[in-house]
């Protein structure tokens, strides 16, 4: 397993980040948590308890994890807080939509298994509603509503400092997404829709420091912008292909397809990989789903 612990805005902020370092993997994925006086947000994969553990315990009195708040319910986000829970004493939060899904069993397909762990301790979170106060009451984190990614997922945001976590509402580019078929499905109206959300409410910070899991962490509301730019372009370009295709009379698979290499190429190795689970064609359908005058 791979470990890297970095330290963000003079070292208010210690980000804890893991990754699998099975062979299988084309690329490390990391995952993100977020250790802000006393509050941990995010716990990590189930794979990264044992890691997640020694950097609980390494923590020095100042540092010490209080309370834990969970972005949404996907393994590699809540995946040690059953540990926390059991072994620290450490109550969990989360959103209300969030909670049946953190006490439920998850069996997840084989591709996360190798990527995330398994198996996914579930475990009762109590309801975070407007706002999170840090341990020492140092800072108040906002909580932002941004389904997409996942329809129960939030943000966090620190409106004096200008800080904004928010886990995986934003990805490095937007190739694929998770299908309907899956237990995670994604969709990229709602993605598109948390994205203008979090620029409207963050429209005067000009110091904007935006922290994504494992992802980066961006000093400037510009990524905002470019995403929202990009899925609009996405979405043009959905519509423009699928015309097209229809124009060509193709159909089913050869419709998709077609619409796939005008966009992408050719179907990501990953959505083979998968399965079909995330794929390119899971964001063209989503992005068909959406009418172009919604926009």
């Amino acid at each position: 397993m791979v470990v890297d612990i970095k330290y963000h805005c003079s070292g208010e902020i210690i980000e804890w980040k893991w990754s699998s370092d099975s062979k299988l993997l084309p690329a490390p994925f990391w995952t993100s948590c977020f250790l802000i006086d006393g509050l941990l947000i995010d716990s990590g994969a189930p794979g990264s308890v044992e890691d997640l553990r020694k950097f609980i315990l390494s923590l020095d009195d100042d540092h010490k994890v209080k309370k834990c708040v969970i972005t949404h319910s996907h393994e590699d986000h809540c995946g040690g807080a059953a540990m926390l829970q059991s072994e620290f004493n450490i109550p969990i939060y989360a959103s209300k939509k969030a909670l049946p899904h953190l006490k439920k069993k998850k069996n997840y397909p084989d591709y996360r298994r190798i990527t995330w762990g398994f198996p996914y301790r579930p475990f009762n979170a109590k309801a975070v509603e407007t706002s999170i106060l840090t341990c020492k009451n140092k800072y108040r984190f906002d909580i932002i509503e941004i389904p997409g990614h996942a329809m129960e997922e939030i943000a966090l945001l620190e409106r004096t400092q200008e800080w904004a976590i928010i886990a995986d509402g934003i990805m490095p580019k937007y190739t694929m997404i998770f299908g309907k078929t899956t237990d995670i499905p994604e969709d990229i109206f709602q993605i598109y829709e948390s994205l203008r959300k979090i620029e409207e409410i963050t429209k005067n910070m000009d110091n904007l420091v935006i922290f994504t899991a494992g992802r980066g962490v961006f000093k400037n509301r510009s990524i905002i912008k470019e995403k929202i730019e990009e899925i609009e372009d996405l979405h043009e370009k959905a519509f423009k292909f699928q015309k097209e295709a229809q124009d060509k009379g193709l159909d089913g698979k050869r419709f998709l397809k077609y619409i796939t290499r005008k966009m992408f190429g050719k179907e990501n190795f990953i959505g083979k990989l998968t399965r079909g689970g995330l794929s390119n064609q899971n964001l063209i359908m989503s992005l068909l789903e959406w009418p172009l005058e919604k926009k």
